[in-house]
């Protein structure tokens, strides 16, 4: 293993403490902080990149779409019935207000860090979703799914690989308490076996931002129709 590699191992050991520094001088312009947050993953993404092309890293490209065609199409499938589930649930929010009013106080005793990240506005929701959400499912899928887990697999074997990774994966997220560390750690286990599974990092990129634009477009819809219900009562009230 080169000095390069190992500098880059411990700078993914040492970052959940490096994140906890930076969350306390994060900015109340949402906006700016997607654009920090989205500028480190693409940085520490490039590093890797730049030392697997010196030829310095320890493991080989990463595998980009199933080798078989039925795994191909089981996939594409997966993709597919996560997006039809994704239409449904907007829907039922903007249907149900006991739904929406269930979202809107789990992201209100979520802790600032979370309730703080999920966008607002249409603008903080474009953002989120065409900045964030594919940052992180590039980026995190690239260091966690390919990176990390056959380092690790490179010295042990593919169980302790998967688990590793993913209690890394878990601690990344570490500033929104340790509940969403957990939940994390969790989600990375199932993406790491997704990975596994179908040998493919495309595939679990794309879940990975769908999970995202997923939670943004949630978090954005329950408050957007919970405000515009209000808006509607209270205009109704003043016109009696």
């Amino acid at each position: 293993m080169s000095a390069l590699e190992i500098i880059l191992l411990v700078i993914f050991l040492i970052f959940p403490v490096i994140d906890l520094v930076l969350e306390k001088y994060k900015s109340n312009n949402k906006k700016f902080e997607y654009c920090k947050t989205s500028a480190v993953l693409w940085c520490l993404t490039g590093l890797i990149v730049f030392i697997y092309f010196q030829g310095e890293l320890s493991v080989t490209h990463p595998f980009i779409l199933p080798n078989t065609l039925w795994k191909t199409v089981f996939a594409g499938t997966l993709i597919l019935l996560f997006i039809i589930y994704m239409i449904y649930v907007m829907h039922t929010i903007v249907q149900s207000e006991k739904i929406r009013n269930e979202i809107v106080s789990s992201l209100e005793h979520s802790g600032d860090s979370l309730n703080d990240l999920m966008p607002e506005s249409r603008s903080e929701l474009f953002m989120f979703t065409f900045v964030v959400s594919v940052t992180a499912g590039i980026c995190e899928e690239l260091i966690f799914r390919w990176y990390l887990l056959n380092v690790i697999e490179l010295h042990s074997n593919w169980v302790i690989a998967a688990i590793g990774s993913s209690i890394v994966f878990g601690l990344w997220h570490f500033y929104l308490g340790w509940k969403h560390v957990i939940k994390t750690a969790l989600i990375g286990l199932v993406l790491c076996g997704l990975y596994l599974y179908f040998e493919s990092i495309l595939l679990v990129i794309l879940i990975h931002i769908l999970m995202d634009v997923y939670s943004g477009l949630v978090a954005y819809l329950a408050r957007k129709e919970s405000q515009r219900v209000l808006v509607k009562q209270y205009t109704k009230c003043q016109s009696y």
